[in-house]
């Protein structure tokens, strides 16, 4: 394809009713397109001597929901840009507003845009999952040229940087990534110093947050040439008391349980209180199951549970054992053994968990 073909193409587009409204799409594709085409013009071709910077800074207001299990989040958010476009400079005595500052919603903002032949910073949410329901949506024009744009938005967003191998001692990292339509060469996003930050109320209850920071880098995530992207991400730690007492406590009281079977000198009886604290421990496990993500590997609460599953089992097959010692005439070897395992079974238990801590705490 020619270049003034290529022209042609983007000339037709702007002139009919569809391809006004998404003129700058169509022409950000054929920009991405053309680099494929041989003898095609270059991805700068059509871009300004110097990118124009884009000031851009999020307030995070509320984290509505976060699914463990498909790794989502959706948050209520503020999310406001500002530039400087020349040719939309205007004189507060001449322009038939007398207005020091103009407020336009999109459908005028864009008919303004066309008017004047210029674009705007034009931005995707890399990570959103399904439509973003925007509650407000402004532009601000200075006399100066300066534009701010407003949006008060609703989204569910992915978090692949999800780590649950400790949980539920885990701390996670919440991302909203805007990346830019237009290549580097049109627009560069800057922190807008002093906008973005963290609501004091949430809504979020399992999440205590810790820090915030911002990022811009450049990302060809999106399009084929490198675009700028503003990273707005959120540290959390998860709130442990739910989990200390309503699955880590009972845990350890049956383990207790357990270990008290053993200074019942009646081997049949301490079978019998075995099997039962091993159907007390099953039930309990399909009891909490709901409230464990379901992942392709094990967290630190696995390891937990799966330990203390497979050590009152044993409990089970020790005092089977010994009660075949005893029908064996002897005795004295049995209550020998008894003595060492009654002993053995806490501390094997203290070091199993110093080790799973130990590793779990490198992950």
């Amino acid at each position: 394809m020619s270049c003034s073909a290529w022209h042609q193409q983007v000339n037709i587009a702007s002139r009919s009713r569809v391809g006004s409204a998404f003129a700058p799409i169509v022409l950000v594709l054929l920009l991405l397109y053309m680099p494929a085409q041989a003898g095609a013009a270059p991805l700068r071709e059509g871009a300004p001597e110097l990118p124009t910077p884009v000031k851009i800074g999020i307030k995070l207001q509320q984290i509505t929901n976060v699914d463990q299990r498909a790794e989502n989040f959706s948050v209520g958010a503020t999310l406001m840009m500002r530039w400087h476009d020349p040719a939309l400079a205007y004189s507060p005595d001449s322009d038939p507003c007398r207005c020091r500052f103009k407020t336009l919603k999109e459908s005028n903002f864009d008919q303004l845009i066309m008017e004047k032949g210029r674009k705007w910073p034009e931005f995707t949410i890399y990570n959103q999952q399904g439509n973003r329901f925007s509650q407000n949506r402004l532009f601000g024009i200075f006399p100066d040229g300066d534009v701010l744009y407003f949006e008060r938005f609703t989204t569910t967003l992915q978090a692949p940087d999800f780590n649950f191998r400790r949980y539920p001692f885990d701390r996670q990292q919440f991302f909203i990534h805007v990346d830019s339509v237009y290549p580097k060469d049109f627009y560069v996003f800057t922190d807008l110093e002093g906008f973005s930050e963290v609501g004091a109320r949430l809504g979020q209850e399992e999440w205590k947050v810790q820090r915030f920071d911002t990022l811009v880098s450049s990302v060809t995530a999106s399009t084929r040439g490198a675009t700028s992207r503003f990273s707005f991400r959120v540290v959390a730690q998860r709130h442990r008391t739910y989990y200390i007492f309503r699955i880590l406590l009972p845990i350890c009281i049956i383990l207790v349980v357990a270990w008290v079977t053993f200074f019942v000198r009646d081997y049949g009886r301490r079978i019998d209180l075995s099997n039962g604290v091993l159907l007390l421990f099953v039930a309990f496990n399909f009891t909490i199951s709901n409230d464990l993500p379901r992942l392709g590997y094990l967290t630190f609460l696995d390891t937990i549970i799966f330990s203390a599953f497979i050590v009152t089992s044993l409990v089970v097959i020790i005092n089977v054992y010994l009660q075949r010692i005893e029908s064996a005439d002897r005795r004295e070897s049995a209550h020998r053994l008894d003595r060492y395992v009654r002993w053995g079974y806490p501390a094997t238990w203290l070091v199993l968990v110093l080790f799973l801590v130990s590793v779990f705490h490198w992950l």
